[in-house]
């Protein structure tokens, strides 16, 4: 593989540098019309409402990366925006005001220090709940979200003492900037503009990095995001915590600009509120939050002006009812579509070009460095396996040996066990009882990103590709390992992080290049023939120069002609010292690439030779070709 062409100085059919530029302009311009819009509007409402307008699109935005980058269903995001509330309002009135007597005028500065503080209070809180909760999914995971948002709400009202209960917390200092109180809503917009600016730069510096890759893959197929390397635990986390931290921030805006809080401005609807901006918008891209926010505030401002849900809340939330329905039915993916990479979606215009863009005149990328086995015995080795299911024997006293640069082949009938051991060796499943090893290293009971990092890769019996993604971001989930680094490296664009990027490209070029996939790296999957989508995912399996790959089933699905190309791949890798282990029911293809053979029945293996001496086996004849021994 690491004979193949070096391509990380360009992208498939179109120029890099205008593919990255005008993604790159994308954001600059919106910032730019938005901080203008004040100097075209001379109604005191209508800046009020923009300043509204603007609060919803940071609670909008940190909702889409729980529900549409990570697709984690949050119904008590709410609490998140009361808890950055209550916490400025309780340090300035409660504290500083009540119990140390400073005058307002004097606690200017604790804004400013409280859009830190409460934003990491509130990520905190995001941790300490995620934790325990994030290992559930589906309707199981929205329920104890919306249990929590129902908690704050009910330690708001009762925890008197602290919140005031129902009465709230009255007389928040306004907002301060060199001795000027900002009562003006011209002033409070550039506040709020400021904020938003700011966390729709950082979520989109993230989610078109590696962490968002790996909150797409999560969202797309969470098994496979784990073969590839992402603790998908460790990034939900970081999907709730960042979100908790950006509706902590703007709840502190909130509270300062309210002047006025209490458990009333945070109620169930307000989750429900939220959430429909993200699908009305467009979840799972970064301008939906923006559009939901402001189709529906300004929507909600003209029907009150036709007198149509002015004294009437329960009509608003009606309405929005019906316009989210609306949307459903004639735009499935919302007002905003996916068409670009930051967006995971169709690709126009591309994420990658601007990483290299900045860049183009450094050195092109060097491939990662060989994974050098240790020793001269067996790179993979297990002993005794053993796995069950309900008592139901799937794999019994199963011993298995691999060498750097050999194919090994394993056959059986259907139930024989074959994938069952794929499962077992990359930590999808564990073992009842035996020993595996990856190059002289116990493997055992790790978990399959921990596998993956040690140099095992592996490919599925059904193609399991990430079908909203290119064929190239594909790829890069499996080079999580090379590129990994924190959201602070990230939301600077730190160079490191900028030079991992580029190699992970780079590699991702060469592996594509080497399976024969040259010319469509920025194609959605969806989009590839069946033996391509194949050929990606083997490509995807090479990603960091692994010591063993597997490949279950390679050839279901293909044609001769593909069958053999896919044959002279397997030669090619071998050559490169990979050692791959095939399940394949076609027996020509598999006997004519395998140095060794494994048969299973029934979970037990009944022979290893040869290909010679296991066609010859009267055991495999009997068990597996029919034949009576």
């Amino acid at each position: 593989m690491n004979q193949a062409t070096d391509r990380s100085g360009e992208l498939a059919g179109r120029p890099p540098n205008v593919v990255g530029g005008f993604q790159r302009l994308l954001l600059p311009a919106f910032i730019a019309v938005a901080a203008l819009l004040p100097m075209m509007i001379t109604s005191d409402r209508w800046m009020r409402v923009l300043v509204l307008v603007l609060v919803y699109v940071v609670l909008a935005s940190g909702l889409n990366l729980l529900v549409g980058y990570a697709g984690l269903l949050d119904l008590g995001y709410i609490a998140f925006f009361a808890v950055g509330a209550y916490f400025t309002s309780i340090i300035t009135v409660k504290v500083a005001s009540d119990s140390f007597g400073l005058a307002s005028d004097d606690l200017w500065w604790l804004f400013f220090v409280n859009l830190a503080l409460a934003g990491l209070f509130t990520a905190g809180i995001g941790i300490i709940l995620g934790y325990p909760t994030l290992r559930a999914r589906g309707d199981y995971l929205a329920i104890m979200t919306l249990a929590f948002g129902e908690v704050v709400r009910l330690v708001a009202i009762n925890w008197t003492g602290l919140t005031n209960g129902p009465i709230g917390i009255r007389d928040v200092p306004t907002i301060q900037i060199a001795g000027t109180r900002l009562l003006d809503p011209f002033y409070l917009y550039y506040v709020a503009f400021a904020i938003a600016a700011v966390v729709l730069v950082a979520i989109y510096r993230m989610v078109a990095s590696h962490i968002g890759r790996a909150w797409v893959a999560i969202r797309e197929d969470q098994m496979v995001a784990q073969c590839m390397g992402v603790n998908t635990h460790r990034y939900k986390l970081l999907a709730y915590a960042s979100g908790a931290y950006f509706a902590g921030t703007i709840g502190v805006f909130f509270a300062h600009t309210q002047q006025f809080i209490n458990p009333d401005s945070f109620a169930l609807e307000d989750n429900l509120l939220v959430l429909s901006l993200v699908i009305l918008g467009g979840a799972g891209t970064m301008w939906g939050p923006v559009v939901g926010a402001m189709v529906w505030i300004l929507f909600q401002e003209w029907a009150s002006d036709q007198a149509l849900v002015q004294d009437y809340p329960a009509l608003r939330m009606l309405a929005l009812g019906l316009l989210v329905l609306l949307v459903i039915r004639f735009l499935p993916n919302g007002i905003v579509q996916k068409r670009t990479r930051l967006d995971f979606g169709e690709r126009k215009w591309g994420l990658l070009g601007r990483w290299r863009s900045e860049d183009e005149d450094e050195e092109v990328a060097e491939p990662p460095p060989a994974r050098i086995p240790v020793g001269n015995g067996p790179i993979l080795k297990g002993n005794g396996l053993s796995c069950s299911f309900g008592g139901v024997k799937a794999l019994e006293n199963v011993d298995i040996e691999v060498h750097r640069g050999e194919v090994l082949g394993i056959i059986g009938p259907n139930g024989a066990g074959k994938s069952t051991l794929f499962n077992l060796i990359s930590g999808v499943v564990q073992r009842d009882a035996g020993s595996l090893e990856l190059d002289g290293e116990d493997i055992d009971r790790l978990p399959p990103n921990e596998v993956h990092g040690r140099g095992l890769s592996r490919t599925f019996q059904n193609i399991r590709v990430m079908s909203h993604m290119t064929v190239t971001e594909n790829l890069l989930v499996a080079a999580h390992d090379q590129v990994r680094a924190n959201p602070f490296a990230v939301v600077f664009r730190r160079p490191r992080v900028r030079r991992a990027e580029r190699a992970a490209q780079a590699e991702a070029a060469r592996a594509l290049e080497f399976v024969g996939v040259k010319g469509k790296e920025d194609l959605d999957v969806s989009s590839l023939s069946y033996g391509d989508r194949r050929r990606t995912e083997v490509a995807r399996a090479l990603m960091g120069n692994p010591k063993v790959v597997l490949l279950d089933e390679p050839a279901a699905g293909m044609n001769p002609s593909e069958t053999a190309d896919l044959g002279r791949l397997i030669d090619e890798m071998k050559e490169t010292g990979v050692a791959v282990v095939l399940i394949e029911h076609d027996m020509n293809m598999l006997m004519s690439v395998s140095d060794r053979v494994l048969a299973l029945d029934h979970g037990v293996k009944i022979a290893d030779g040869t290909p010679a001496e296991i066609q010859a086996h009267p055991e495999v004849l009997a068990a597996y070709l029919g034949v009576d021994s």
